[in-house]
C-alpha cells in the first residue's frame, strides 16, 4: 500500500521492525508521484489549523531539554516532543543539533490551546515523536 502511495509511513513503538522496508516504500511512491503523492500533502509548521495526522515540514528555531522531556520548535508555529521515556530510543545529541535546520515530521498534531494549558510565548500546535522514523532532514 505505501509503494501505491496509498497512506504513510508511521512508526509506533515496538511496532517497529518494518520501519526501514516501510520508509522505502513509501520513498519510491513519493517520488514517482503515486497516491497521497500526487500533490504534496507535506504542510508547513505555519500552515497547520486543526489536529489530526499531518506530514509537517518547518526550520528548528529551537531545541530545548527540560523534566517534560525534549522539544523541538518549529518556526514559533508547532512544537515536537520526546516525552522523558522514550529518550533512549533517540539520538539525542543529533536531535540537539537540529537547531537552524529544515525538519519534516509526521505523527498526531494535538491542539494545545484546547486543555486550556498554552502559555505565552508557547506554539500553539503540539506533535509528540513516538519514534525517530517519524523525524528527518527535509528531502
Amino acid at each position: 500500500m505505501l509503494a501505491e502511495g496509498l497512506g504513510f509511513q508511521v512508526a509506533v513503538a515496538p511496532n517497529v521492525d518494518l520501519v526501514t522496508c516501510q520508509q522505502a516504500a513509501e520513498r519510491s511512491a513519493r517520488q514517482a508521484g503515486l497516491g497521497v503523492w500526487r500533490q504534496s500533502p507535506v504542510l508547513k509548521a505555519e500552515q497547520i489549523n486543526t489536529s489530526g495526522f499531518a506530514v509537517v515540514s518547518g526550520r528548528v528555531s529551537k531545541v530545548q531539554r527540560n523534566r517534560g522531556g525534549l522539544w523541538i520548535e518549529l518556526q514559533d508555529a508547532l512544537v515536537l516532543r520526546v516525552a522523558p521515556n522514550l529518550l533512549g530510543q533517540f539520538d539525542v545529541v543529533a536531535l540537539e543539533r537540529l537547531k537552524g535546520k529544515q525538519i519534516e515530521a509526521r505523527g498526531w498534531v494535538v491542539d494545545r490551546s484546547r486543555r486550556g494549558g498554552l502559555k505565552p510565548g508557547q506554539a500553539r500546535w503540539l506533535l509528540p515523536l513516538t519514534d525517530p522514523a517519524m523525524l528527518q532532514a527535509a528531502p
